[in-house]
Order: C-alpha cells, then structure tokens, then sequence
C-alpha cells in the first residue's frame, strides 16, 4: 500500500503557478506538452505572417520605384486650351521634358512653372493618359484694369496679376483706374499698391465684376473709398459708396444695367447702388427705382412711364 501510494504522488509534477489548470491544479507531464505546442505554433504563425507582410512590402516598395522611375516616362505632352500662347511657349516652361516620370509630374509645381513665367495664363490642371502622355489643361487670364504709367498702362487682372507693365495701348473693353498709387510691379507678379487701402478695394471691385458678369467698363475711381464709382460703357455712371456689401451691390448693379439696356441701350443716366436694397437710375429729367429682387422688367417699364407722365 505504502509503495502504491508512492508511485502514484511520483507522476504528479510540481509547475508554476502559471502552469496550473482553471481550477488551480498542477497539470500533468501531457497537458503541459501540449499547451508548449500550441504556443510554438501561434508564435511561428505570427512570424509567418510578419514575415509575409515585410516581403509584400518590400516588393510593392520595388514596383512603385520602378513605376516612378523606369515605367511611366513622358514620351508625348499635349497642350489644351491657351489662345494666348503657342504649344511650344507652354511646352517651354511647363518644367517637364519627356523622359520624365509620368507619375512624378506635380500639378502644383506645372502650374506654379506656367503662371509665374507667362503672364496671360491663370490657372493649370494636368491629366495622365497611361503610359506615357501627359496632357496640359492651360486658362487664360484677361486684363481686367489699366492704370497708367508714364504714358503708358499697366495691365492687370482681377486678382492683381501684372499681364503687361509697359502697354502702350489700351485695347477696348479695359477700364482705366484712377486713386491708386503703385509700389512695385513686374510681369506675371502680384501688384502691390503704396495706397493699400484703395489697392484692396480696387482688387475686391474687380473681383466682383467679374463675379456678375459685368463688362463694358471704362472707368474706375477708388480715390475715395468711400464714395467709389464706375462707369459703364462711357454712358452711365455707377455709384458705388463704400465697399460694404460690395458683392452684393455689383450683382445689383448688373441686373440693373442688362434691364435698362433692354430699355434703352443708348440710355445715359446714373445708377445709385449706396441705398440698398434699392437701387436708383437717374436718365435726364426722371429717376426710377427697382427693386431688383421683385421688380420684372415690364414693372420698370410701367414705372418710368408713369413717373414720365406725371412730369
């Protein structure tokens, strides 16, 4: 009995804790074998697939290198959209030459090449046609404003973008700018004004124009900010005020002109844009009002007539 008894505590293993089962009891010699597989295997399981991850990485690494730097090169550049300059001015300064990587040709840096070396250009997109043609989407730009310059006119757009700083024309269809005084002005830069109050609002009336479509402008007074005006077509006179609700009251101003002009387009008179949200046009001996956000263009009609009448 006493021998049983000591064969049967000798199969018994004293583990760590660690290795206890869920009840707190040692495990046999078996279950702990057991338990070491599955470990082992879990572990060479996650090396497999550590492993597995490191080398599909390091072969898309490979492919994307050869992507950008042997595949995909620029064998054709086509050029769309500018009237103002040839392909080969655009192919000239775009910054990229075939045998460049198709993948590598920035946007950013196409446009940033373009618009600060051609004055006349505005904005740029480019497109990818796989595998090897790089299209070159260009805008043009359009002189917006003239101010003068010792006889002759510094050209820009409505953003202040110099297109010519020594024309010594000025085409139709560019209103001259009176009240500003330049600092510093150079092709294809930004022009900077020594009367900066009056440079940012003339910057933000141009801006707006173009918003509304306006054209036909000839003149542009900012010498007093507060009593700015325009005008239209050498016949009517636009005034503005302030720069309050500035884009607000050129869209009024459009509306009122394109109705006067259905009217009468050799009308001269001046348009009153400082009471909002009305606005006023004075011809010769009368003055109506529209209230453009109501008003039809038969309802001005039938204004002027009567106000015509009365008189």
């Amino acid at each position: 009995m006493a021998n049983g008894k000591k064969n049967n505590a000798s199969n018994i293993i004293k583990l760590p804790t660690g290795f206890t089962g869920s009840g707190g009891q040692q495990l046999s010699r078996d279950e702990v074998r057991s338990r070491k597989k599955k470990r082992l295997k879990r572990r060479r399981a996650i090396r497999k697939a550590l492993l597995s991850f490191v080398l599909l990485l390091v072969v898309g690494i490979i492919g994307l290198v050869l992507a950008l730097t042997v595949f995909f090169k620029v064998d054709t550049i086509k050029v769309k959209g500018s009237k103002a300059y040839p392909q080969k001015i655009i192919l000239e300064n775009c910054g990229v030459e075939t045998g460049d990587s198709l993948l590598l040709c920035g946007e950013e840096q196409v446009a940033e090449n373009l618009i600060n070396s051609l004055p006349f250009v505005g904005s740029v997109t480019i497109e990818r046609d796989l595998p090897s043609t790089l299209i070159i989407n260009v805008t043009d730009t359009y002189s917006s404003a003239a101010i003068s310059n010792k006889g002759n006119f510094i050209l820009i757009n409505e953003n202040g973008k110099v297109l010519d700083s020594d024309a010594a024309i000025l085409n139709e269809g560019i209103p001259m700018v009176t009240g500003v005084e330049t600092e510093s002005f150079k092709e294809s830069e930004v022009i900077t004004f020594k009367t900066e109050e009056n440079g940012d609002i003339l910057i933000e009336l141009l801006k707006a124009v173009k918003r509304a479509g306006i054209s036909g402008l000839t003149e542009i007074d900012v010498t007093d900010t507060s009593d700015v005006f325009m005008i239209y077509n050498d016949r009517i006179k636009i005034l503005v005020g302030s720069s309050v609700n500035l884009e607000t009251k050129i869209l009024r101003a459009a509306e009122a002109i394109e109705r006067e002009n259905e009217i009468n387009q050799y009308k001269v008179g001046i348009l009153d844009l400082r009471t909002e949200p009305k606005v006023y046009f004075k011809a010769g001996d009368y003055e109506t009002t529209t209230v453009l956000a109501e008003e039809t263009t038969d309802n001005l009609n039938k204004t002027q007539e009567k106000t015509t009448n009365e008189q």
